[in-house]
């Protein structure tokens, strides 16, 4: 995967932990903050200053470190960003985020416990992303191989990308439609290319996503509400191929299988 040069930065799956895993860590710190130790003011700090032994405030640093500290890597990708963006996340989603976390997205799910999700920074926020890997596939729709005809709008690079893919037995991810009802937004991306896919998620309108080291893909779960209180994720693929009240464009997370046609966008 790392062969290929796509467009944005790719994540690591060793980021992505399941619900409960994430609880543990909070609970970890949680007994730290009771101690005095916390992230407020943009730091690591400790609230009892003549009682703060340098061993355990390392530990408490170790901790928050060794979950979170991927995010720094993202700090100086911002203009807007800093550290205490950072550490404003930290205590927030100790204290709160990932205890309403389950409870805000187990209606799209059949079984969320099982799946990963990871934290990145979108638009100037952390946002919550879920790793669209076998796990999400199959609980969606019962399988790992779903084919279909879809068709994806690259750059000259990004379609030697995928032809030297499907020559090597390289696989990757990337962001298919069907129907659109708006051209593609990035004019460099002059080529649309015909290919048979190996579905991994489908959904009524786009989304934003994130490429990852194994070769999937992880969705903002912030695309995933709908207008009129729907999914926006294809629970069955046919249905993901109908109008879109957004009037953008539908999209496919697929493996790509086999070209079919490429055409040169005038």
């Amino acid at each position: 995967m790392s062969s290929y040069k796509v467009l944005g930065y790719i994540k690591d799956e060793l980021d992505f932990r399941t619900i409960s895993e994430w609880e543990e860590i909070a609970e970890k710190i949680l007994k730290f903050q009771k101690a005095g130790f916390d992230t407020r003011g943009g730091d690591f700090r400790c609230v009892r200053m003549l009682d703060c032994p340098i061993d355990v405030f390392e530990q408490f640093k170790d901790i928050v470190n060794s979950a979170f500290g991927y995010l720094y890597h993202d700090v100086n990708r911002f203009d807007s960003v800093d550290t205490k963006n950072f550490f404003n996340f930290v205590e927030d989603f100790v204290n709160y985020r990932v205890w309403s976390l389950r409870n805000e997205f187990q209606s799209y799910f059949p079984n969320i416990d099982n799946l990963r999700f990871a934290f990145f920074y979108t638009r100037d926020d952390i946002e919550p992303y879920v790793l669209i890997d076998d796990e999400f596939t199959t609980q969606i729709y019962g399988s790992t191989y779903n084919p279909r005809v879809v068709c994806h709008y690259a750059t000259p690079n990004g379609a030697k990308n995928i032809m030297s893919a499907l020559k090597t037995g390289q696989e990757f991810d990337i962001s298919c439609f069907t129907v659109a009802e708006r051209p593609f937004f990035r004019s460099q991306s002059n080529l649309m290319i015909t290919l048979v896919g190996n579905v991994r998620a489908g959904f009524k309108s786009d989304v934003k996503s994130f490429a990852v080291n194994n070769g999937r893909r992880a969705l903002n779960l912030y695309r995933i509400g709908y207008p009129g209180g729907d999914s926006n994720l294809c629970y069955e693929l046919d249905s993901c191929d109908s109008e879109n009240r957004t009037s953008l464009w539908n999209e496919y997370i697929t493996t790509p299988i086999k070209v079919l046609s490429i055409e040169e966008l005038r």
